[in-house]
């Protein structure tokens, strides 16, 4: 095996000594990077393609493994005349700047102002490129829906490849929101702010080991002079209306550049469902069939969510920037009704009970950031950041439940009320050093403490008076500190590009359980090695590798391990014992045309972290308990491409096929296991519906086939939506309209069946509304590039 790994190893570096590579840049007639053009390299005898690449968002494009000869160069990309340079290409050859003519007059007066969202394969992550395209007008949340690999849940969960243990970042910093909440985030925020969404499921060694994969929004940097500006607002109906309205403000000067955006969102949500228990017998009969209808309303009436940042450029070789994001909901409460009926074994109504759940839930999460970065020189650089994240919510419920037999009045009433506090403070440094002069070095070192307090108030009425409980009364403090080192490698080999990197990372937490004087402590310390390799066999061809291991560490609140009650008998509780998740993921990768990407993939968690459902048959209660299970593996392919079909008509097509079985220790002691094959898809179709290109629309399917996670079997869903828009005023302004979920599809059924337990939930989220919205630029939306002065030729290449 050795000697065959030599002889490839050997014939790839011969290969290399007879090639060589071509670089360059791609600029329009205001010095601004061209990203994304398309760069071919054609044969002079019979123009026929060589090679084929793309320029970066910094407008540069690489051939590498070129036979010499002589070539014609071809750059070409929307709005801007083709490019054509005849090249004797012998050694490594750098052409510098190559400047781009834009058409002045396009299509007898066709204004083109958007291009399609594009697919690009690197070599340790995905990128969905969707700056300026058609998908800008689309917000945050709206264009996560469509990225590669993806998938989202009306609740606001996220999953790539079946695993919910995703991290998320914007532009790299972690964010500390979840579920709903991420999700109104995402909605408030502008798809004209986000430059890529970058899916990586075997993140470097540069990225914190947490989570099984890696989703990063990247938001545009403005890098022209002068002001420009934006205000968006929408009105969207579902069951009850919502609204939003955001303004986006962004300056640079020769020395500070300033970005800030301000978005308010208010509105009611709802969420419907069923909840059905079946208590059985030992023969398997039914026993008794608990069934709670739910119509959960609530008013979420001011949402505050905002983004500003400062940078200023002290010379060209060092910049400070300091920044704040935050997302503030202080006025969000609900007031649901809910009965429930209990049935016998005859199928008649023995008993019901009727909880109505007062609740009051704001929320405010504020994340701070600076950061100092210093060039030695074109190729190398150190970067200092801190970040500070303040995270608070409560919970207040106030709850009653009458208990009664059929058509009489209440025998007995029930009420208690608790107030859950949580107050997160979180502090992270860290030090990045880059060298590219010869490959890429990276290192970097990184410290992160995280301190919360969970303080929970549970008082029973008695005789009219609240009373407190203390054995549902309690106190939950964690502390956690990290210490993490990184170093990764990469360098291009003809037609190789390779890349290896180890993290390592200790930890030691303290969850302290105040009231039952229950302390769990952890020490640990993990490396998390990650290898990547990209080959180009041909022109249009490529064939990749990739393994990385990762942690998942629970998250603070469910390490808490007493009960918040849904109603008389129903609560949640966590554990404090959590232990953390190890993951191996491997991918074999192959792209064809640049366009067509194959993903075959392997996942392996041990001791994964997740919520599971039983009944207690003591005491009838129905117990949603967030514990570790034994494991979870999952295998399968994945695919997607984007398409031109006609210069109308643009379509991104995804399909995965994969088979998840997670495996758990059940309430009668045994192992069980739930497993199935998973299927999804996703079309998306763009089209263009007047001759200028100021009429657009949209029209876009996802299906999600039945699948598992822990105890859960999940129904399958999915989704059609449409959607019309309408540039005006010279393109500055813009109206839209949006249907979503047009027949319902996204109704779900979730299931626990095993050994004695049988009980699921029937639940849709509101997810059916049209939003209708207006958009308008104002400011120099043509505003031009700074010009650099006193840099060197190395400097301006960065």
């Amino acid at each position: 095996m050795k000697k065959i790994i030599m002889l490839l190893l050997w014939g790839s570096f011969a290969g290399y000594s007879q090639e060589v590579s071509l670089s360059g840049k791609v600029i329009n007639g205001s010095n601004q990077a061209v990203p994304f053009a398309d760069a071919l390299l054609l044969q002079t005898k019979d123009s026929v393609s060589y090679k084929e690449t793309q320029t970066n968002e910094s407008g540069e494009f690489r051939f590498s493994g070129i036979t010499k000869g002589d070539y014609l160069l071809k750059v070409k990309t929307v709005g801007f005349e083709e490019y054509f340079k005849k090249i004797t290409i012998q050694k490594d050859t750098v052409l510098g700047i190559l400047s781009l003519k834009e058409i002045s007059n396009n299509l007898d007066g066709v204004t083109i102002t958007t291009k399609k969202p594009i697919v690009k394969r690197l070599t340790d992550r995905l990128e969905f490129a969707v700056e300026n395209s058609s998908l800008s007008s689309n917000n945050a949340w709206e264009i996560l829906s469509k990225t590669p690999s993806v998938t989202t849940s009306s609740t606001g969960a996220i999953s790539i490849r079946g695993s919910q243990s995703i991290l998320v970042t914007i532009n790299d910093k972690k964010i500390y929101l979840s579920g709903e909440e991420l999700k109104q985030f995402l909605e408030n925020t502008s798809g004209e702010e986000v430059k890529s969404i970058e899916v990586i499921t075997n993140p470097p060694a540069k990225y914190e080991a947490q989570g099984s994969a890696v989703l990063n929004i990247k938001l545009k940097k403005n890098l022209s002079l002068g002001y420009k500006g934006s205000v968006n607002t929408a009105y969207i109906q579902s069951i009850y209306p919502k609204g939003v309205a955001s303004t986006n403000q962004f300056y640079k000067g020769k020395k500070l550049s300033l970005a800030g955006r301000y978005g308010f969102g208010a509105g009611v949500y709802v969420n419907e469902g069923t909840d059905v228990v079946h208590y059985l017998k030992e023969d398997g009969s039914i026993d008794s069939r608990w069934e709670s209808i739910m119509r959960r309303k609530s008013k979420s009436l001011q949402q505050h969510s905002y983004r500003l940042q400062a940078s200023y450029e002290i010379d060209s070789l060092n910049t400070i920037s300091a920044g704040g994001t935050g997302f503030i909901a202080p006025k969000q409460m609900g007031d649901f009704t809910v009965p429930t009926f209990i049935y016998g074994s005859n199928g008649a109504l023995d008993s019901l009970y009727v909880t109505r759940n007062n609740r009051r839930t704001p929320l405010r999460n504020n994340a701070y950031n600076m950061s100092f970065d210093h060039l030695f020189n074109a190729k190398e650089k150190i970067s200092v950041t801190a970040d500070y994240t303040a995270y608070w919510h409560q919970e207040r419920q106030d709850i009653a439940s009458e208990f009664s037999l059929p058509e009489e009045s209440p025998y007995r009433t029930t009420r208690f009320i608790s107030d859950n506090v949580q107050d997160i403070q979180l502090f992270s440094a860290q030090t990045d050093y880059s060298n590219e002069k010869n490959g890429t070095f990276e290192a970097g070192l990184k410290f992160g403490n995280v301190q919360a307090k969970s303080n929970l108030d549970y008082k029973d009425e008695i005789n009219g008076d609240f009373v407190n409980n203390p054995n549902r009364t309690s106190l939950f403090l964690y502390d956690e500190s990290i210490l993490a080192g990184y170093t990764s490698y990469d360098k291009e080999f003809g037609k190789w590009s390779l890349k290896a990197g180890l993290r390592g990372e200790y930890t030691s937490l303290r969850g302290n359980s105040v009231t039952t004087f229950e302390v769990n402590e952890q020490h640990y310390f993990k490396l998390f090695p990650t290898i990547y390799g990209l080959y180009k066999p041909a022109d249009g061809h490529e064939i990749g590798i990739s393994y990385g291991k990762r942690i998942a560490r629970p998250q603070y609140s469910r390490l808490n391990p007493f009960r918040s009650y849904y109603n008389s008998y129903s609560y949640f509780t966590g554990d404090p014992k959590l232990l953390p998740t190890i993951s191996h993921n491997l991918s074999l990768l192959y792209t064809l045309k640049n366009k067509y990407n194959f993903d075959l993939f392997y996942r392996l968690e041990k001791d994964p972290s997740m919520e599971i459902s039983y009944q207690d048959y003591e005491t009838n209660m129905l117990v949603y308990h967030f514990t570790n299970i034994k494991k979870d593996f999952a295998f399968g392919l994945e695919f997607n491409t984007n398409l031109t079909l006609y210069d109308f008509w643009e379509s991104g097509i995804q399909a995965g096929l994969s088979y998840v079985e997670d495996s758990f220790q059940g309430r009668d002691g045994n192992l069980h296991k739930n497993g199935k094959p998973t299927y999804n898809t996703s079309i998306s179709n763009h089209f263009v519906l007047n001759k200028k290109k100021e009429l657009t629309a949209e029209l876009n399917f996802q299906y999600n086939s039945s699948s598992v996670q822990g105890t859960f079997v999940f129904s399958q869903t999915s989704n059609l939506s449409a959607s019309i828009r309408k540039k005006i005023w010279k393109s500055n302004g813009e109206i839209y309209a949006i249907l979503s979920d047009i027949y319902r599809g996204e109704k779900e059924k979730v299931a626990t069946d095993y050994a004695d337990q049988y009980n699921y939930f029937l639940s849709y989220g509101d997810t059916q509304s049209i939003r209708v919205g207006f958009k308008y630029n104002f400011g120099n939306q043509k505003l031009e590039n700074k010009k650099k002065e006193g840099q060197t030729e190395e400097q301006q290449r960065l």
